[in-house]
């Protein structure tokens, strides 16, 4: 286990040594030649367990296997460093290691004594941790991708310009429900500078009771002329999806296209002038841009917001086009009307009704683009229960998908046939799978209290060697350095950056955790847009948003306290009390952050009204 997590380190360090564009491929002949890298990491993997007290001849021979394995992975996935497919061989690895090592870790823990419940908890939490490695690993690869690989199959990196012949009609449309009116004509406004010759505008606004707040758009597309075309229904079910579907009829004769714009999207004008062009390939079913935000950088929450957002548009979006399963995002994408027909339109029970469409879109044969470049910028929801709900949204939807879909995913017989080729169906079922993990993981964040408690109760403790202590050590550090590479050569971040985007991605771990949980419990939730409407909350009334994850925040440091005060002092205790600190400052993040989203609002210089917090 040390060699490989230990060659795995010394992969990723190689990999960020040499900082890079994801486009270059100018780097020393020591990053091409794979059988440098592969001995030199795999030496590096041999020392560390022969010096954590492993065999010299034991770890050789692992040692010598591991290295013949990422040469010849290196030698097969020819588009990627040899340092990337030495990490991908090393997790591959590690993901039938660790249930060897479980089962000796157990093993060894039992010989001194351990009462039977705790040695039960321990094996059931790391079932937890390793059953669901093979499903980890993808997800590695959909996003780390950017650093692994150096050659590229994808289209979307570069701009495909229509040529002048080449219009075909677009029907762009922006489903609207009681937003703020001068946020939808600021998104008219920007529709009506496209550089593009022929396409309409349909605004569906559904379910406003307020006459006041969709009349001055309705009134504003008129101002615009006979490409605007304002629709008003109410009584209609489904939210997004269901508004969509209801205006399907209404579609002008003749589109071939249709664009989905959010209500507070503000469009580039070649938007439609630097996609359209890519759907003169008659597979083409969708393009989609990236989300982009505006009007944050005065706002400290904003910013935290924004730094969270970023990364999954610039890392696992570009992952999953390469492989062939990208998804769409609910805004600034544009879909092949007959690829939409074909699929059955949007899914009304899908609280995801974007991403859900590109699975049945892919099924049918046709094939995707994302485009790297943003070509819209939208508003960062200004509280923390926005932000909540957003997520909740976001995180529930993929397991709604994967639950509808799982028998598209099948191998052999019992799979339903489609024209989804084995990568796609990988990707696909892992973007709703991981969020089905992340449920289960959820219960086993009790484990670690519960486990504390019986050792305590029991006077359960034992002995750890510090060679067993490396492997982990190895693989907190690998985690770290690649966020730290994401971070430096993809996203450009600043140190400042990078600790906002830790925060945000911390704050939001309850919720996400709660979403999957709700999902693979089949618990019935409502589709809630993101208000757009700016409203002032009091600090502490707003902390309210916040209330579990403070008192979890509260219980997980009493419980790294207990770990050191009610056991012998060791490397058990001190490990145990070191995560249950960590998983107390996540906790906190999500009261600070609410903090935070109050104090922007009450020192904004825009008019507000003090509202009662709206909960998830």
């Amino acid at each position: 286990m040390t060699v490989f997590c230990v060659a795995q380190l010394a992969s990723v360090i190689l990999l960020t040594c040499n900082p890079h564009r994801r486009k270059q491929s100018h780097r020393s002949a020591l990053h091409h030649n794979v059988l440098v890298v592969n001995v030199l990491c795999f030496a590096l993997g041999l020392l560390a367990a022969v010096a954590a007290g492993g065999s010299f001849l034991h770890c050789l021979v692992v040692a010598t296997v591991g290295a013949m394995a990422g040469g010849v992975a290196g030698h097969l996935l020819v588009n990627f460093w040899p340092a990337g497919t030495t990490y991908i061989v090393t997790k591959l690895a590690m993901c039938v290691l660790s249930f060897v090592w479980s089962v000796s870790f157990v093993t060894f823990i039992a010989d001194y004594g351990i009462s039977v419940l705790t040695i039960a908890l321990t094996v059931v939490g790391l079932l937890l941790s390793i059953v669901f490695l093979p499903s980890d690993l993808l997800v590695d690869l959909e996003t780390w991708q950017v650093l692994f690989r150096f050659r590229w199959r994808r289209q979307g990196g570069t701009v495909r310009t229509r040529p002048p012949e080449y219009a075909p009609m677009v029907s762009v449309q922006v489903p609207i429900h009681a937003e703020p009116p001068e946020i939808v004509i600021r998104t008219l406004d920007a529709l009506s500078r496209l550089n593009y010759p022929n396409y309409e505008v349909m605004v569906i606004d559904n379910n406003t009771a307020d006459e006041a707040l969709w009349r001055p758009v309705a009134e504003h597309c008129a101002r615009l002329g006979p490409r605007f075309r304002f629709l008003h229904v109410e009584g209609i079910a489904g939210a997004k999806a269901g508004a969509l579907n209801w205006a399907r009829p209404y579609i002008a004769a003749g589109t071939e296209l249709v664009g989905v714009v959010d209500a507070d999207y503000v469009a580039h004008p070649d938007w439609l002038a630097h996609t359209v062009g890519y759907f003169q390939d008659p597979a083409m079913g969708f393009v989609q841009c990236p989300h982009a935000y505006r009007d944050y950088e005065s706002s400290a929450f904003g910013r935290i917001a924004n730094a969270e957002y970023t990364p999954f548009f610039r890392t696992a979006m570009i992952g999953l086009d390469e492989n062939g399963a990208g998804i769409t995002v609910g805004t600034m994408s544009v879909i092949r009307l007959a690829a939409l027909d074909g699929a059955g339109g949007w899914a009304e029970w899908c609280m995801t009704e974007d991403s859900e469409l590109a699975i049945r879109i892919h099924a049918q044969g046709y094939t995707s683009t994302y485009v790297e470049r943003p070509y819209g910028w939208g508003l960062i929801p200004d509280t923390w229960a926005g932000y909540k709900k957003q997520r909740y949204r976001w995180t529930y939807g993929p397991v709604q998908e994967w639950l509808a879909h799982r028998r598209l995913f099948y191998p052999g017989n019992s799979r339903i046939p489609s024209q989804l080729n084995l990568v796609q169906r990988l990707y696909h079922a892992n973007h709703g799978l991981r969020n089905y993990i992340l449920g289960i993981r959820f219960v086993g964040l009790a484990f670690g209290p519960v486990v504390l408690l019986s050792m305590i109760a029991n006077g359960d403790m034992w002995p750890v060697p510090v060679g067993w202590l490396v492997p982990f050590a190895a693989l907190f550090v690998t985690k770290q350095v690649l966020r730290v590479a994401e971070c430096r050569q993809v996203l450009r971040y600043t140190a400042r950056e990078f600790l906002r985007l830790t925060i945000a991605a911390r704050a939001l771990f309850y919720v996400i955790s709660v979403a999957s949980f709700a999902a693979v419990l089949g618990r019935k939730t409502m589709w809630q847009r993101t208000d757009k409407f700016r409203r002032r909350q009091r600090s502490f009334p707003a902390l309210q948003g916040a209330v579990v994850e403070t008192v979890l925040a509260v219980l997980f440091l009493v419980f790294a306290v207990l770990s050191v005060a009610a056991l012998p002092i060791g490397i058990v205790s001190v490990v145990m009390a070191g995560g249950f600190l960590s998983q107390s400052l996540t906790f906190a993040a999500a009261p600070a952050l609410a903090y935070l989203s109050a104090r922007d609002l009450e020192r904004s210089a825009l008019p507000t009204e003090t509202i009662p917090l709206v909960s998830r």
